[in-house]
């Protein structure tokens, strides 16, 4: 870049009215704090950040944290709610802005394997978001369907962006869309060993690929409270096939029928919750198998304060969707709970077994059930092995250590500025002022402690 030029890109980053533009898909989520707590760190670390999400999840809880984010937070409408008029004139204004090279853009995004008419309307809404606002890098979280937005609209605007990818998004994203998603990035991002390889070859040497696991609180120790009754097993997740609960809930049925006494909890929600309690009461254990839905973070202390075993029964499907490393599996081990889970790559990045927790093959209820036993039935072993798990989470997976790395990556791959230390934002800080020139999304409601009512996606101009 010649002097004249790099004063001009100088000037035109000055002129931005945000710093980093980030596409998720539903947000906030519940299961995907990891999102929310590098938006945070993005913050301290002085960014200003504007966040574009595809849905808002309707959850009856949500993160407490999320009071934090000081980012405006807005909804792009789904295609079917987006008026031509206002689609046509986004047309228009990127094509005035950017002229040839727009159509050159728009010409290579039809010609995608993932192109549809709703991704690009979608894409070109926001597109036009970000050239008002000075045409900040985009940091997209999630290879679907986010992947496929975020890409068309980086190309729209002529922006450069990251991509940060997690679980299913990797594995059942089909190679042919993978691969550009990845090939046209500045940097890939994600959270596991074998993500990370998975990437790379996809990205074929074109894109450099960072693991950065996202760690957990390794300070956040809620104090020992013994239940009144029998131990308890804890498990938390989402209610959903690859999560493995109904051989949780079979391996508890072995258990029973050995006369070991326990009390299996499950905290969270999901498409199998009335599978699972049919489940549950075909096999008479409703004495023993409590669900407890989805829970805030204070609520879910109260049960890390009573459970003796964390148990996670994992597997992967037949269609190649698996999961990571669970974020819940690092916290279990802050609380140095012994973790009974399943030898998935993502827990065993985490858990070894016979040091940190006890791992058994996948699909295997009687398998669970005796790693379950030894667990309950042996407490100088849980002891060890939790007091290991503690050990362990705070070596590896501090958050404050690797949160860091996000940002570092970031400016690395020339997205944003090297950053100073992350410090405390004052409670409240205002946003930052936003161009009017554009019409805005859908904004976020109003945040408080309680939940708010499901949005309506307005999609009219």
């Amino acid at each position: 870049m010649i002097a004249g030029e790099r004063v001009a890109a100088d000037e035109r980053v000055a002129a931005r009215e945000v710093d980093l533009v980030v596409l998720v898909n539903g947000f906030p989520r519940l299961s995907e704090t990891f999102v929310l707590q590098e938006l945070l760190d993005l913050e301290r670390r002085g960014l200003r950040l504007m966040v574009f999400a595809l849905s808002q999840p309707e959850e009856v809880v949500r993160q407490e944290a999320f009071a934090q984010l000081r980012a405006r937070v807005q909804y792009v409408p789904a295609a079917v709610l987006l008026s031509r008029p206002r689609v046509a004139r986004a047309h228009a204004m990127l094509a005035h802005r950017r002229g040839p090279r727009y159509i050159e853009a728009l010409v290579r995004v039809r010609r995608s394997a993932d192109a549809t008419p709703s991704a690009i309307k979608r894409a070109t809404v926001l597109a036009r978001q970000i050239v008002e606002r000075g045409s900040p890098p985009l940091y997209i979280h999630f290879a679907h369907k986010p992947g496929t937005v975020g890409r068309f609209a980086a190309q729209l605007a002529g922006v450069p962006y990251a991509i940060s990818c997690h679980a299913k998004d990797i594995w059942l994203t089909p190679p042919e869309e993978m691969a550009p998603k990845l090939r046209d990035a500045e940097l890939a991002l994600t959270c596991t060993a074998a993500g990370k390889l998975e990437l790379e070859r996809h990205a074929a040497g074109r894109t450099p690929v960072r693991l950065v696991h996202h760690g957990t609180d390794v300070e956040a120790v809620v104090p020992r409270r013994e239940p009144s009754g029998p131990p308890r097993v804890l498990s938390v997740g989402r209610l959903v096939e690859k999560k493995g609960y109904d051989t949780l809930i079979r391996a508890a049925a072995v258990l029973r029928d050995r006369d070991v006494a326990f009390e299996l909890r499950i905290v969270g929600d999901g498409v199998l919750w009335p599978e699972l309690q049919r489940l549950v009461h075909t096999l008479d254990l409703a004495r023993q198998v409590t669900f407890m839905g989805p829970l805030s973070p204070q609520e879910l202390h109260r049960e890390w304060a009573s459970a003796a075993v964390f148990a996670l029964a994992c597997r992967q499907l037949p269609n190649g969707d698996r999961d990571g490393l669970p974020n819940v599996v690092m916290e279990a081990m802050v609380q140095g709970l012994p973790v009974i889970g399943t030898m998935q790559p993502g827990i065993a990045e985490a858990v070894r077994h016979g040091h940190s927790g006890l791992l058994v093959a996948p699909d295997d209820p009687p398998a669970l059930a005796d790693a379950l036993r030894r667990a309950l039935a042996e407490p100088a072993l849980a002891r060890q092995l939790g007091a290991r798990a503690q050990e362990s989470v705070r070596e590896r997976f501090d958050c404050r250590r690797l949160l860091p790395a996000v940002a570092a990556a970031l400016a690395d791959a020339g997205l944003i500025r090297p950053s100073e230390p992350a410090t405390s934002s004052p409670a409240g800080a205002p946003a930052p002022a936003l161009s009017r020139s554009a019409p805005p999304l859908v904004p976020l409601p109003a945040r408080s402690a309680t939940p708010s009512a499901p949005l309506t996606e307005l999609g009219a101009v």
